[in-house]
């Protein structure tokens, strides 16, 4: 299936998910792939996930073709669990009062935090995913 294509249909699909939403924004997504919870990506903001979404989705969809076709299907809870935050080993990069970058790694997982420290402290993005 050419990326397009797979694009297109994942954002039709999208937009039926998420269509009935009233004053909800949506902020960010969990992918899996077949049955493995592999990434997530949560913003501050819905207007900051709009404007990475479309760029997201292609990543998203260029390891999904590179992958193995699976039919299974990771459940909510393992979302959930997936989620959870890491407390592995952290190393971090800051410009006082502007911003602070954190990475923590436990295991095969790794989360990446960029927080912007003005006006006031506030995660802008966190990234999580298998490291392979």
């Amino acid at each position: 299936m050419p990326i397009e294509n797979f694009v297109e249909e994942v954002q039709k699909r999208f937009a039926k998910a998420t269509s009935g939403l009233k004053s909800e924004r949506v902020v960010g997504v969990v992918v899996a792939y077949g049955s493995e919870v592999a990434w997530s990506d949560i913003f501050a903001s819905g207007d900051l996930f709009d404007h990475y979404w479309n760029k997201l989705l292609r990543s998203y969809a260029v390891e999904a073709l590179a992958r193995p076709t699976l039919r299974e299907h990771p459940s909510i809870e393992e979302a959930r669990e997936f989620l959870w935050p890491l407390q592995g080993r952290e190393t971090q990069e800051s410009e006082p009062g502007v911003y602070r970058w954190r990475e923590i790694r436990e295991g095969r997982l790794a989360q990446i935090d960029l927080d912007a420290l003005q006006p006031r402290e506030m995660t802008l993005h966190r990234l999580k995913l298998h490291r392979t």
